[in-house]
């Protein structure tokens, strides 16, 4: 009988393990963005470095898929994962998603050949040029409808780099680590002939988005945001950064 109350008791202790075990790790989903998130750097990029290893510090062990960005959405939304580790923020995102603090700042840049005189302030400089876009991407809602530039839509911003490295647009644009990420990597030879223009088209802050269908998704944000915090103070986030050395190929 005693020999019994103890499997019994063992049973339940592995039982309560294993639902903890569970329930402490979150499944991750968001779309290839290279240098943030690649399937072939290091710690599967920068962002899922840092998200990985502050949600590690934080208690919570994680599973990655790389997926379309919308099935990386619906997905978090309907609690088929747990975490979209690269979001920017909206109202209507907050609906589903609880996010954490920014950990990181996106910075949309214009880039244009070298030489090449324009600057940019406005949205009016931009008259009559031609402009390499990428469809669907998230410029900001000005960018998307002024009408007094003319846009050349491409699938990936390496195609657009070559345009203007051909002359054949006067200027493109995408978030300011991954224009340094497609130049090191497609442009290595030729990098010297581009230049990132100063100020920024918009401005976005990189969140962890948790699904709402976790009742925990607040205490798993808050224990992110500490971790972070405490990161940050200790200096591994700063070596992160610096793992993938990005800002120093600065153009």
């Amino acid at each position: 009988m005693h020999s019994s109350r103890v499997l019994f008791t063992l049973y339940a202790i592995f039982l309560f393990c294993s639902s903890a075990a569970i329930a402490d790790e979150l499944k991750l989903a968001t779309s290839s963005w290279p240098p943030y998130v690649d399937e072939n750097l290091p710690g599967k990029g920068l962002a899922i470095k840092i998200v990985t290893v502050a949600l590690a510090r934080a208690g919570y062990s994680t599973e990655l898929k790389i997926e379309s960005w919308t099935r990386s959405l619906e997905g978090t939304d309907i609690g088929v994962y747990d975490v979209i580790p690269t979001a920017w923020y909206s109202e209507i995102r907050a609906r589903a998603f609880t996010f954490s603090k920014p950990y990181l700042t996106n910075k949309i840049m214009f880039l244009k050949r070298k030489g090449d005189a324009f600057t940019f302030n406005n949205l009016s400089d931009l008259n009559s040029r031609i402009i390499g876009i990428i469809p669907n991407y998230a410029y900001g809602h000005e960018f998307d409808e002024a009408g007094n530039f003319f846009r050349v839509a491409s699938n990936y911003l390496v195609e657009n780099l070559t345009k203007l490295q051909q002359g054949q647009i006067n200027l493109t644009l995408d978030d300011e680590r991954v224009l340094l990420h497609d130049l090191n990597k497609y442009m290595s030879n030729s990098r010297d002939e581009f230049e990132i223009l100063l100020r920024p088209i918009s401005v976005n802050g990189l969140h962890i988005a948790v699904s709402k269908k976790r009742p925990d998704s607040k205490k798993i944000v808050a224990a992110f945001d500490k971790a972070i915090e405490d990161m940050k103070k200790d200096g591994e986030f700063e070596k992160i950064l610096n793992e993938y050395n990005i800002r120093k190929k600065k153009l």
